[in-house]
């Protein structure tokens, strides 16, 4: 029936596992829970260490990092049952009907993303204001609005799939560290006429980090998208398209320019305790123009 697949690095999934576990208990169904941790710190693999006791589950330490596409592969090549259900470490069930709303869909021959959710009040520490705003305004979409462009919506957070499609398509391990994997794997889906669809079954997202750790990470992934889209391997996200924009107008010089001249305003506002989701996107997009700039200029310059 369902084997439910858990990457873990540096939490403590045990909550999630027993509310997985108790509700497909309650269902009566088969199924089993793969729970491999990627190199977390001691405190969490002492923690977490207690599932390999479970029936129904298998959990297991890594002996490398193996990152966030190579994991998940891993974990899908694993899973023995006919679906598969795909959760980050960090997400919290909360509806008490999740495992079954995933079960009556079925049988499906494609993808059923379920979405996610952030806590509606604004978390305690004043540093996590950016990410719970952002993922709230961004992320935090109705399946009515991610259907309307399943592909670009996808996230690997809360997903079902069937064990013999996934066989067949395993996360590109090319793309490493944080950022933009999942649209890539989304895109090669949608290139081989595999449907995804979204539904309303989300997973609270528990793992809200500081300013500081948010911008690092969408560094990182702003470089990662702009490689992508360089080696012409995905099609344009919203940001590429502003980019495009840019581009068409003759405008990314002046863009450049104006930001450049208010950069430490933006800098302060984004750390500040009232975060502008749109000057967050102004920054990235100033990353992403100057990531796509520098791999255009090295093209130029081996040619």
């Amino acid at each position: 029936m369902l084997s439910i697949v858990i990457p873990i690095y540096n939490q403590d999934v045990r909550p999630l596992v027993y509310t997985l576990m108790k509700q497909c208990n309650k269902l009566d169904i088969m199924y089993q829970i793969l729970c491999f941790d990627d190199c977390s710190d001691q405190k969490y693999r002492d923690l977490n260490n207690e599932l390999a006791h479970k029936i129904h589950v298998n959990y297991t330490e890594m002996t490398e990092n193996l990152g966030r596409s190579r994991i998940r592969n891993w974990l899908g090549k694993a899973a023995y049952y006919d679906y598969v259900l795909f959760l980050d470490g960090d997400s919290a069930v909360k509806s008490r009907d999740f495992i079954k709303n995933y079960v009556k869909l079925l049988p499906f021959d494609g993808v059923i993303c379920g979405g996610r959710d952030y806590a509606p009040g604004k978390p305690r520490s004043k540093k996590k204001l950016l990410h719970w705003k952002y993922g709230r305004k961004r992320e935090s979409l109705p399946a009515k609005k991610r259907n309307k462009d399943p592909w670009l919506n996808f996230h690997s957070n809360n997903f079902m799939i069937p064990e013999k499609i996934f066989r067949e398509n395993l996360f590109d391990e090319k793309v490493t560290g944080y950022g933009y994997e999942d649209l890539l794997y989304a895109h090669r889906l949608a290139e081989k006429g595999i449907r995804i669809w979204h539904t309303d079954n989300p997973v609270r997202h528990e793992g809200i980090e500081s300013t500081t750790e948010f911008l690092k990470k969408n560094r990182h992934a702003t470089e990662n998208l702009a490689k992508l889209y360089h080696d012409k391997k995905i099609p344009p996200t919203r940001l590429i398209n502003s980019y495009l924009k840019l581009k068409n107008w003759g405008m990314v010089m002046w863009f450049e320019k104006m930001y450049g001249k208010y950069e430490q305003r933006i800098n302060q506002n984004l750390v500040s305790e009232n975060p502008s989701v749109t000057l967050f996107n102004v920054w990235k997009l100033h990353l992403f123009i100057e990531n796509i700039t520098k791999l255009n200029s090295n093209k130029n310059v081996k040619k």
